[in-house]
């Protein structure tokens, strides 16, 4: 970094474009995501008849995203589609057509001012082969530093064996993955009955699912197989922590997972990378603890309502209470998400 500067990089943020195409018309299935006028400044995110979520211009535009960003001192933001357009549910055709509108969006917002933002893509997941060719694409064409995916496909673990060939394509591609949850509920109709308790999914099930996402690539052998995939997970990676002991007990006591796995899930877990959005130093310590301090990266969630503000708010209180190094805050607010996307060269320029 020039004269010794910590970069400030924001690795979890979202957009959104200001149009979308009318896939819920040509493909006859109204739970595509669409835009509703609400107001002067803000829109509706709407799937089917249900209101997800309300967004305003900063989803779209980057001078109002600069201005958040100049004022909270982020040099960097990492944006990544926001993952109610996932679309794993749904005609793969469909989704390939919004994967691809989503991509070229990421792109053309990042080619305007390329030293304050490094983009991420979306994949139709449903379709292991076309989501490889448009990863591909993502990479080689559109030049993004990544790929964003959601924790499931429409139910399946990541451990599944068609998708096997699309891990490979991404260590192929040198191509980090970022592992969201879905909000599949505001998409699949017995989900959304399940997640119905306001914040019961945005509090307890996306952290599970992403939860879940990571033990099905460490029980299902996917990260001892591919030891050069680059896999971060949201959220601080859920509840995670917590659950790796039990696997790893799982692991000693039973014959069949000790010959799938020729390693520990305790060593496994350290293969992951997270962001720090836990919202409390204690989960920050113990999430250190289990990854490793350069495995951790500061994400706030921004533009929602339950982003982190300031961002690294956490790792603030965590350098107050003494309980991590100061290099190591240091390496997290920055230097640690630029060497996961493969970009240890790039600074930004606030």
């Amino acid at each position: 970094m020039p004269d010794g500067k910590v970069v400030r990089v924001d690795f979890h943020t979202h957009v959104f474009p200001e149009k979308l195409p009318s896939l819920g018309a040509r493909y006859g299935d109204e739970r595509w995501p669409r835009l509703e006028k609400d107001g002067n400044s803000a829109v509706q995110i709407m799937v089917g008849s249900t209101a997800y979520r309300k967004i305003s211009s900063e989803a779209w535009t980057l001078s109002r995203r600069l201005e958040d960003m100049d004022r909270e001192q982020v040099d960097i933001q990492v944006i990544s589609p926001t993952p109610i357009t996932f679309g794993y549910w749904g005609k793969a055709e469909a989704c390939v057509e919004l994967c691809r509108y989503q991509n070229d969006f990421v792109a053309r917002l990042v080619s305007e001012n390329p030293r304050r933002f490094i983009g991420l893509g979306t994949l139709p997941m449903q379709d292991p082969a076309a989501a490889i060719r448009e990863m591909t694409r993502v990479r080689r064409d559109l030049k993004l530093a990544g790929i964003e995916i959601g924790a499931s496909i429409d139910g399946k673990g990541f451990h599944v064996p068609e998708l096997r060939d699309f891990f490979k394509a991404a260590v192929e591609l040198s191509c980090p993955l970022f592992v969201h949850p879905t909000n599949e509920p505001w998409s699949v109709p017995e989900q959304h009955k399940r997640a119905a308790l306001p914040g019961l999914y945005q509090t307890v099930g996306m952290p599970g699912e992403t939860t879940f996402a990571a033990a099905t690539l460490i029980l299902g052998g996917v990260m001892n197989e591919l030891p050069a995939l680059h896999v971060c997970l949201a959220h601080g990676g859920g509840p995670l922590c917590w659950t790796v002991p039990r696997m790893d007990y799982f692991w000693e006591h039973t014959t069949i997972a000790q010959s799938r796995l020729p390693v520990s899930p305790f060593e496994t877990v350290r293969s992951f990378w997270a962001d720090t959005l836990t919202y409390d130093v204690d989960n920050l310590v113990l999430l250190k603890a289990r990854l490793g301090a350069e495995k951790l990266m500061v994400g706030t969630d921004y533009p929602f309502d339950a982003r982190e503000i300031p961002p690294g708010a956490v790792l603030d209180r965590a350098h107050a209470s003494g309980c991590i190094a100061p290099g190591e805050i240091d390496a997290m607010r920055g230097a640690n998400a630029l060497r996961f996307l493969n970009l240890s060269d790039f600074t930004g320029n606030r």
